[in-house]
């Protein structure tokens, strides 16, 4: 097995057909399907079937294809980091934060990052754990930040607390609701989730349950910031999110939050990496500058006033 087989054979996955790799490539088709003959060879099984237009992959490929985009990206993350040490700035990050981590987090410490790395191509996905954790596991994220389940940390991830935090009633200015001041006056809204659980209502559920109120219409379910502004600012929706959604900028004058007499703890923000992954230069400055965003008492602060020296 040989690295230039796992780059032909990721090309065809991905693209779905000989043709389309070969171009990628600039190789002859007949030298990409004689590298994917060699590779399936040497491991011993069948990696696509043919179609009527391309390939696809075996149940046996599927599995293979993580596995061969992993070492790929290990063995670009080590070129990476001997060229960046040799003053080479160029290279690529994958990050995966959550909405929350965007609006608190990334939206800091990039300035920053691009300041010192401008060259470094940045692939950012918006999603929470349970949707991440699979990509970050198998070394195609670099890092997570956001929220986790509360239910133990995997032997395989270095996970670290960055900053507690809190949540907020929110929904669009001038809501029809926006005098309430207990949770109870809102228990027959309709209310939105972004959900961090396996199930989407657990998010609120037990929330209304520790204070004695009928669990709320869960109307709305969404997985991105963008479905999610959408459907507070055009509906009469309400949504228990981290206090950044009404903190940042970008939503001011679209939403607000609505002064409950209650506290709602939120799950605290959390720095994730896969243990034993070997971060490029880049890839260790960008967690420097998440980890010094938090100050002393554990809350986050202006990414502008960081002592960066030691770099």
């Amino acid at each position: 097995m040989k690295l230039n087989q796992l780059r032909d054979f990721v090309a065809v996955a991905e693209r779905g057909s000989l043709r389309a790799a070969a171009r990628e490539t600039g190789m002859a088709q007949p030298a990409i399907t004689r590298s994917i003959q060699a590779l399936e060879h040497s491991l011993g099984a069948q990696l696509f079937v043919r179609q009527a237009r391309g390939v696809q992959l075996t149940p046996v490929g599927e599995d293979f294809l993580i596995r061969a985009m992993a070492v790929l990206n290990e063995v670009r993350r080590a070129r990476e980091a001997v060229r960046q040490r040799q003053g080479d700035l160029d290279g690529e990050l994958a990050l995966g934060f959550s909405i929350a981590a965007h609006f608190g987090v990334l939206s800091e410490v990039l300035p920053a990052f691009k300041r010192r790395y401008p060259n470094i191509r940045l692939r950012l996905v918006e999603g929470f754990f349970p949707t991440l954790e699979t990509d970050l596991r198998n070394g195609l994220l670099d890092v997570y930040v956001g929220p986790m389940p509360d239910v133990g940390h995997p032997a395989d991830l270095s996970v670290s607390k960055l900053f507690d935090n809190r949540r907020v009633v929110v929904g669009r200015c001038n809501h029809p609701l926006r005098g309430a001041r207990r949770l109870g006056d809102l228990s027959d809204a309709e209310w939105m989730t972004t959900s961090i659980t396996r199930d989407a209502a657990d998010e609120l559920r037990q929330v209304f349950a520790e204070a004695g109120i009928k669990v709320p219409r869960l109307i709305y379910q969404t997985q991105s910031a963008l479905s999610a502004l959408v459907t507070l600012i055009h509906t009469d929706a309400l949504a228990m999110m981290p206090v950044q959604w009404v903190e940042a900028p970008l939503v001011n004058g679209w939403l607000e939050s609505i002064p409950l007499e209650e506290d709602f703890a939120a799950p605290p923000i959390m720095l994730v990496q896969r243990t034993g992954l070997g971060m490029t230069p880049a890839g260790e400055y960008f967690i420097h500058l998440v980890q010094r965003l938090v100050g002393r008492d554990g809350t986050p602060r202006d990414a502008n006033s960081l002592s960066l020296r030691q770099f």
